[in-house]
């Protein structure tokens, strides 16, 4: 029977029809609900012995006796600290506090009647977990509407929500549209929240919004999920119409006037908001550099709707078709994006920096600039010799001496973070061309030209310079202030991937791994190698993840910074919005008490960390989206790819082009596969055959289901990866001192198109078949990409967990 539910997606359709047949039964007080939707049967005589057992038990001792004894058992009560609780489908859940301590894991029966997504108050202590809390009050409750499906109970229905994360059923209240089908996606309002741990939320039915798997409606979904708003409310409507139309002439006379001087943006040919311009110039032997970065602070005053809108929204978001702006579009795309040709107020850096890329003096300011021109990353790129393959831009090419120096002070810039351990992964992103009607057209690797890639990072490379710049001004005045840190990486997972290296033929030793010298060289090291890709992105997943917080002092590991935060992005993120406050009353001499601003920027770093995780899985979930739409024109065509993860359900595979990763689902591969420790390897337990992270592969696309945000293949041919290249380095070098001649390298997978013939003698030579798939895959996804913990492109390896355990 168990053996039947091998899918995910089965074994929890029948869970939940299990569980809304008990809901009926506790309806009918024939079954007790438990916390956690769990169900004990009433057995009223054995309830009502019970119950005069434990009144005979309390008789003969006294109410002061009795409030002794509590008061033994009852801990000292810790002070109440507030934060977001963030729910797994597991029924345990984790709060993000705004006091800057680290997160607080919440047991599930410690976590009352509070929902996903509620700011709460609780109480932690010290645990093997690291701390451990329970909920002892609900300051705000989370967003009320929520998408989901309708389903009969009984004589009405239960409404089952998308997140998986809420408790589920939730009761319908009021009439339920007449138009609603089967599985139809619907928007629902909650009305009524719990009040005790067992009790169910109940909801309203606001509308239908469509057939589920259709695009336009798992965006939306997405969307609602995670709180995205694209309007404005209408307070924020109002103020953002009143705004000026153009800089105000007495403003600008009060600041340093910018005008005459160069000052260009750098952007991708699509930017709807342009924050930074740059100037430069020689100096001796080093450089002159002006970074003028847009004054969004001068119109969005503190506690206006505006400003509260920004904290809500924390960033801007980024989809495939459009742009979910964290300021209204009277300001993102027109009074304070530095288009060219218009007077714009700044908040200006800057700096003298000498022939090794150190700052040696440096100024912060007010001004009123112009920016002269709207360059392209691709027209930079051509402009300076980097690529053929870029579209002439006449503004970028009458610049060329600027943008050579600018090359120049880049390299340089690179080269002293490189030396200090600045670790630079450049790890391959997809990205999604669109046709006219909005349809994904192609998807490809972005910045894949190198040239175009070094264009990137020259505007990376000042950037860095100037929030550094930025943050050690701050830190040397002992002023508070938000700062982005990163802290040192946990030693367990740094020795685990150095095993792995060691696996793959690189000495990396433990000691010198934890310091970011070392693994800047590393990372060198393996430039250029097939292995290179895997390597990085395996390192990333041992990092901690870069947060916002008040306190300095822990710095930026991955940039071997002691001072960072960022600065140089006002309109797409309230820190940066933050810092520019602060800059401006110091620069006026202002009053800062630190004692009162620090709590309030640590809540504000909090909500913003917190903001920033939301829009990057928002964003990875609708590119999710529009790569099964695009795959869905592919299912029976074959590509070449290599392993990239592997998750306890099955097995990703990367593909070059289209850059998308797919799923190799176990149930195909007719055994069952255990990992090694290292979680690189799976290897067979009735076959032996392994399965290597890197390993070149070729698969047939079977199914894209765009609800899943799946795309599944099947396995045509699998061949072990050549010798990663440092081994074979160390073989060619003993066998030349031997004498002997090196092996010639294995050849490569064929790809799509070839003939079928060495693929087919390849299977008789002993490769596995699998069977052959028909119909719609199910629905499979990975528990940590639903929490937003790991990629589809990849994970670090997988759980424990195999099917053989899961059958158990």
């Amino acid at each position: 029977m168990l053996g039947r539910f091998a899918n995910g997606s089965t074994f929890r359709a029948a869970q939940r029809k299990i569980v809304r047949r008990l809901l009926l039964l506790a309806d009918e007080n024939l079954v007790r609900e438990m916390p956690g939707l769990r169900f004990r049967a009433l057995d009223g005589a054995k309830n009502q012995k019970r119950g005069r057992e434990q009144i005979k038990a309390g008789r003969g001792r006294g109410r002061k006796a009795k409030e002794a004894e509590r008061a033994e058992l009852t801990p000292p009560e810790r002070p109440a600290i507030q934060g977001r609780l963030t729910m797994t489908r597991q029924g345990y859940g984790f709060v993000n506090v705004y006091d800057g301590s680290p997160d607080v894991f919440i047991p599930p029966d410690a976590v009352g009647p509070a929902l996903h997504g509620d700011t709460v108050q609780l109480r932690a202590r010290a645990s093997a977990k690291g701390r451990e809390g329970r909920i002892v009050g609900i300051v705000e409750r989370r967003l009320q509407n929520v998408t989901g499906t309708l389903h009969p109970r009984g004589r009405g229905v239960s409404f089952e929500p998308d997140d998986e994360r809420l408790r589920a059923p939730m009761r319908v209240v009021g009439k339920v549209p007449k138009v609603a089908k089967k599985d139809d996606v619907v928007l629902a309002e909650i009305v009524t929240f719990p009040q005790r741990r067992e009790d169910r939320p109940e909801v309203r039915i606001l509308d239908v919004l469509g057939a589920q798997g259709v695009a336009r409606i798992e965006v939306e979904k997405i969307k609602i999920r995670d709180g995205i708003r694209e309007v404005f409310p209408d307070d924020v409507e109002q103020e953002s119409a009143a705004l000026p139309a153009r800089v105000d002439r007495d403003v600008a006379q009060r600041r340093e006037d910018l005008r005459d001087i160069d000052l260009v943006t750098i952007d991708p040919e699509t930017a709807r908001d342009h924050d930074d311009a740059i100037w430069v110039e020689r100096e001796g032997d080093g450089f002159h550099l002006i970074v003028a970065i847009a004054d969004v602070s001068h119109y969005v005053t503190e506690g206006s709707p505006m400003d509260r809108e920004a904290i809500s929204r924390g960033t801007s978001v980024y989809l495939p078709d459009r742009a979910i702006p964290m300021l209204p579009p009277e300001l993102s795309t027109n009074l304070a994006s530095l288009v060219p040709n218009r007077d714009r107020l700044c908040m200006a850096v800057e700096m003298h920096i000498d022939d090794k890329g150190h700052v040696s003096s440096h100024r912060i300011f007010e001004g009123v600039m112009r920016s002269h021109g709207k360059l392209y990353y691709e027209g930079v790129a051509r402009a300076l010799g980097l690529t053929q393959g870029g579209p002439h831009q006449p503004s970028a090419e009458k610049r060329i001496p600027t943008l050579k120096i600018l090359l120049d002070l880049s390299q340089r810039l690179r080269a002293r973070r490189l030396k200090r351990g600045s670790l630079d992964f450049d790890l391959p992103e997809g990205k999604i061309v669109l046709d006219t009607n909005g349809e994904p057209k192609e998807i490809v690797q972005s910045r894949k030209d190198p040239g175009i890639r070094q264009a990137y990072r020259i505007v990376e490379d000042m950037m860095l310079v100037t929030n550094e710049t930025v943050a050690a001004h701050i830190k040397r005045h002992s002023a508070p202030g938000v700062f982005r840190v990163h802290g040192k990486p946990d030693p367990e997972r740094i020795s685990m991937f150095c095993q792995v290296a060691k696996s793959f033929g690189y000495d990396l030793e433990e000691e010198s791994a934890a310091t970011p010298k070392q693994l800047s060289k590393f990372l060198r090291q393996i430039e250029g190698t097939n292995e290179a890709s895997l390597l990085r992105y395996l390192l990333l997943r041992a990092m901690q993840q870069a947060i916002y917080d008040t306190d300095p002092t822990t710095g930026h590991f991955a940039l071997a910074a002691k001072d960072y935060l960022h600065f140089t992005s006002p309109i797409r993120r309230y820190p940066d919005l933050l810092v520019h406050r602060i800059l401006r009353r110091m620069i006026r001499n202002e009053n800062l008490d630190s004692a009162s601003l620090r709590p309030r920027l640590q809540r504000f770093a909090a909500q913003a960390s917190e903001a920033e995780r939301r829009a990057m899985i928002v964003e990875r979930d609708v590119m999710d989206v529009y790569r099964t739409i695009y795959m869905q024109k592919h299912i029976g065509d074959e590509f070449d790819g290599r392993i990239s993860g592997f998750a306890p359900f099955g097995i990703y595979i990367q593909l070059s082009d289209p850059f998308v990763s797919v799923l190799l689902p176990f149930e195909q591969l007719e055994d069952t596969y255990e990992p090694d420790d290292l979680g690189i390897r799976l290897i067979g337990i009735r076959t032996s055959k392994i399965f290597t992270m890197n390993d070149p592969v070729t698969v047939r696309i079977e199914d894209a289901n765009v609800q899943a945000r799946d795309v599944v293949g099947s396995l045509l041919a699998h061949q072990p990866a050549e010798a990663p290249t440092q081994v074979r380095r160390k073989q060619g070098g003993a066998r030349q001192m031997r004498g002997g001649a090196p092996k010639a390298r294995g050849t490569a997978p064929k790809k799509r198109g070839d003939a079928p013939k060495e693929r087919d003698a390849a299977r008789k030579d002993g490769r596995d078949e699998p069977r052959k798939r028909r119909g719609p895959a199910k629905k499979r996804r990975d528990e940590s990409r639903k929490q937003g913990a790991g990629p589809k492109e990849g994970a670090t390896g997988p759980r424990k967990r195999t099917r053989r355990t899961r059958r158990k």
